[in-house]
């Protein structure tokens, strides 16, 4: 299968019809892990950067969070928008979300910020968008994938081409010193391996078993 590397925008714009659908081994060992770090939400501002087809925001709207959901992909966006009616969508990226500085409780950005370059950026807006005493929950792909060559891709069930969205492997460390830098205080830090179980829903990735397939952080402000 021809495969062909795309942008962020591209990519996603895409893949957002059958995103949902797709077998996808890292949603699967990331949700869960992700949605305890975030712990309860009812009652509370909740920011989902990156929100994509929603598949986080409707559940933090499930479980009574005031729920807004960015994203720079129109296409994702609309998928997302036909889920739930009771959240604020908007187009925008984590490089501004639009958002007033200090707005939500809890900020949320899933497996996104690896398609960028410069972690700093992106840190420092969701940052500044993060209120006193709030918390940070970032998922992405585990730069050890990336390291390996086996970049994030799909491929698309019309055109039989698989394609790969651009991304960086950023270390751990690195996500440690750039939150540092900004004042924040790492409380837990993740990296969900390829395991038996995993393996046992996407019989593909047994060749991979053992490697950290997410990498998964809570800071708090």
């Amino acid at each position: 299968m021809e495969r062909v590397k795309v942008s962020l925008e591209q990519g996603y714009a895409k893949w957002a019809a059958g995103y949902d659908a797709y077998p996808n081994a890292l949603t699967l060992a990331e949700e869960p892990l992700v949605r305890r770090l975030v712990g309860p939400v009812r009652g509370k501002r909740v920011l989902d950067a990156g929100c994509g087809t929603g598949r986080h925001a409707v559940w933090l709207r499930g479980e009574g969070a005031a729920v807004t959901g960015v994203d720079p992909s129109a296409a994702m966006l609309a998928v997302a928008r036909g889920k739930r009616e009771d959240i604020d969508y908007r187009v925008g990226s984590l490089l501004d979300t639009g958002c007033r500085a200090g707005s939500f409780d809890v900020v949320l950005c899933a497996l996104a910020i690896e398609h960028f370059a410069d972690l700093g950026a992106p840190l420092a807006e969701l940052c500044r968008v993060l209120a006193p005493g709030g918390a940070l929950v970032i998922s992405a792909y585990h730069p050890f994938f990336l390291l390996k060559g086996v970049p994030p891709h799909f491929a698309h069930p019309e055109d039989g081409v698989e394609y790969e969205i651009t991304s960086y492997p950023h270390l751990p460390s690195a996500y440690f010193a750039e939150l540092l830098g900004l004042g924040l205080r790492l409380t837990d830090l993740l990296e969900p391996l390829v395991d038996d179980a995993l393996i046992s829903r996407i019989p593909s990735m047994a060749k991979h078993r053992g490697f950290p397939l997410g990498l998964i952080l809570r800071a708090e402000r």
